[in-house]
């Protein structure tokens, strides 16, 4: 398929958090939010509910992983606000059991990297029953549940761009990319970013988590750059590539 459509939006907040995962006492934070993130931002919206802390779903309800699945959901993510990190200290509770909230007896201060002022445009290719529905509650911010970007205290707020025909890339050349670059999906058989014409631009490689299961269990993980100003950056293309009138050149993770 040389075209597909895609459902565009931007989400923001104060601050946000996405854990990276080999992160302990001292949480760091990726500077975009993970596709997985962005799964449950959306079922968020729709009114998905997720696991439970034992992993299970309600019954009759359907899991928030087989509605995004890889067959039907690809992401791309695009920093639109030069990211920003700050720490802080957060206190958190030593508790044992639900009584010991009530007989609060030790606190322990972690400090958390923060993402501050955070701005992301979030492009969708998702086929799914629910595709109008979800486009209706965008255009009109009628979200089921509270969206937040990373940890419940963070709140988020999310705005309609639009809904636009994306074509597929096809050239050997260098394109820029206006969107993080998933560089697992590039061919390793030469240089897949020109760093050489991009020497003052700012520019992270983090390994993401792509595709989760609905046990919580990561199927993909991701080596992905990111331009964290939100300038474009000069790479190779891989299958998942397109150009959106209006928005320049996006690569799904």
């Amino acid at each position: 398929m040389n075209s597909k459509s895609f459902i565009i939006f931007d989400v923001f907040a104060e601050f946000g958090h996405f854990r990276k995962f080999n992160t302990t006492t001292s949480p760091l934070s990726y500077s975009i939010p993970t596709p997985t993130a962005i799964a449950g931002l959306i079922g968020a919206v729709l009114g998905i509910e997720r696991e439970d802390n034992k992993n299970k779903v309600k019954q009759g309800n359907t899991p928030l992983r087989w509605v995004f699945s890889p067959k039907n959901t690809k992401i791309g993510i695009r920093v639109l606000n030069k990211v920003n990190k700050v720490n802080i200290g957060f206190n958190l509770l030593d508790t044992d059991s639900p009584q010991s909230f009530f007989n609060i007896i030790s606190r322990t201060q972690i400090e958390y990297e923060l993402l501050k002022n955070p701005v992301y445009r979030i492009y969708l290719d998702w086929k799914h029953p629910r595709r109008s529905e979800l486009i209706d509650r965008l255009t009109n911010k009628q979200f089921h549940f509270n969206p937040y970007l990373g940890l419940s205290q963070f709140t988020a707020d999310m705005t309609w761009v639009g809904e636009k025909q994306g074509k597929k890339i096809e050239s050997h050349n260098y394109v820029p990319i206006h969107s993080a670059i998933n560089l697992s999906q590039l061919s390793d058989k030469e240089t897949p970013v020109d760093f050489e014409l991009m020497k003052k631009q700012q520019i992270q490689v983090e390994t993401l988590p792509i595709e989760m299961k609905s046990n919580r269990v990561i199927t993909r993980y991701g080596e992905v750059l990111v331009e964290t100003t939100g300038n474009p950056i000069l790479s190779k293309v891989s299958n998942e590539a397109y150009a959106i009138e209006g928005e320049g050149n996006i690569q799904l993770l």
